[in-house]
């Protein structure tokens, strides 16, 4: 169970009870009648539930707060389990030139990854790497363990363990490429508020 969904059961719990304590309270304190303390302590579980409910982030920034947050979050999910997968690969292989790959994947992802917790209303930007290149380069890590633990070592498997080292040196270059890409739109709306502050700043200066 997730932190969120661990949180979401506690306060539902807690609304449960205080609603109790309510109707206990109305019943035998106050003597009301049963079906209207019945009404009241169902009403108040609902908006104790409305109420405690914690609120699912991004980053710094609430999902009900983004345009499309649910579809964001999903994406989001993907990537952190594609991400998941080559760590745990990576953990896995023995072969020091394909670790060494399999760990610039991973420190690349990563640092996408954080950029897109931190910055999730740009996660459009990033849909390529997390819809084709992680996937393809986790996908391309599994297979290259499966062919280590046939313990084969004809010319076959060994031409397949020289085609999957290539492809991941190659999906190396794509993740780099990506994650120039993000920062690089990162970089032009830095460069868009820059200009802004200096114009205001100029038009203030000459409404002095």
């Amino acid at each position: 169970m997730d932190e969120y969904k661990l949180l979401e059961s506690i306060y539902g719990m807690l609304s449960g009870v205080l609603a109790g304590g309510i109707f206990l309270i109305l019943l035998f304190l106050l003597h009301w009648n049963i079906l209207v303390a019945g009404l009241l302590a169902a009403g108040s579980f609902v908006g104790l539930s409305m109420i405690l409910k914690p609120r699912r982030r991004i980053g710094g920034i609430y999902i009900d707060e983004l345009p499309n947050g649910e579809e964001v979050k999903r994406r989001l999910d993907e990537a952190r389990e594609d991400f998941q997968s080559i760590e745990k690969s990576m953990k896995n292989i023995d072969n020091p030139a394909v670790k060494q790959e399999a760990g610039r994947l991973k420190e690349t992802a990563e640092k996408i990854i954080h950029f897109l917790e931190e910055n999730p209303e740009k996660i459009k930007l990033a849909r390529q790497f997390i819809d084709y290149y992680q996937d393809t380069a986790s996908s391309l890590l599994q297979k290259y363990l499966k062919i280590e633990e046939t313990n084969l070592n004809t010319e076959e498997t060994e031409h397949m363990r020289e085609r999957i080292i290539h492809g991941l040196q190659t999906m190396n270059v794509a993740f780099e490429q990506q994650f120039e890409k993000l920062m690089r739109n990162e970089m032009f709306d830095m460069e868009a508020e820059i200009q802004l502050l200096e114009q205001t700043v100029k038009e203030e200066k000459g409404n002095i």
